[in-house]
C-alpha cells in the first residue's frame, strides 16, 4: 500500500509534487507508515495515518497523523560525495531506517531516528558537516525530547 501526500512547493522546492511513503494497512482508513519520508513534515517511520481511498486500490490519500510513532525524521542533502560514508557511519549501530533517494541533481539520505538514540550527538556531528558545506539537513518530525 501506498499512501500519498501532496507537498506545499515554493520556488521549486521540493522538486515533487507528491510523495508516496509505503504502509501496512491496519484497517479501512488507519495504517502504518513503514518507510521514512524524504520531504514530508511531521511524520515518521512506524506513525499511524488515516487516509482516504482513491481511484487506485493500492494507494491513499493522507488525511492526518493518528498517532506519532518514536522516531524523528531528518531529510539530508548531500553536498559533497565526500561525505557518504560517514553519514552512514553516523547512524551505525542506532537502529536507525535510512533511505537514499535522487530527485534531479539533488541526492538525500532520509532517516528515521529512534527516541532510544543519542540524538543530540547525532544533530552536533550534523551540525559540523552543515558547517563545512557538506550537507544541509532539515528535521521533519521531532520525537525527541
Amino acid at each position: 500500500m501506498k499512501i500519498i501526500f501532496e507537498l506545499d512547493c515554493e520556488d521549486g522546492f521540493p522538486p515533487i509534487q507528491y510523495e508516496k511513503l509505503n504502509a501496512e494497512q491496519i484497517s479501512k482508513n488507519q495504517f502504518k507508515i513503514v518507510n521514512t519520508p524524504f520531504f514530508i513534515d511531521e511524520v515518521s517511520y512506524g506513525d499511524i495515518v488515516v487516509a482516504l481511498e482513491t481511484d487506485n486500490e493500492e494507494q491513499f490519500e493522507f488525511l492526518c497523523v493518528e498517532k506519532n510513532a518514536s522516531f524523528t525524521s531528518i531529510s539530508i542533502i548531500i553536498l559533497d560525495s565526500s561525505v557518504d560514508d560517514e553519514l552512514k557511519d553516523i547512524f551505525t549501530g542506532f537502529n536507525c531506517v535510512m533511505e537514499y533517494g535522487e530527485f534531479g541533481n539533488l541526492r538525500i539520505f532520509a532517516v528515521a531516528i529512534p527516541t532510544s538514540s543519542p540524538y543530540k550527538q547525532i544533530a552536533s556531528q550534523l551540525d559540523d558537516l552543515e558547517t563545512a558545506a557538506k550537507i544541509s539537513y532539515s528535521e521533519l518530525a521531532i520525537a525527541h525530547q
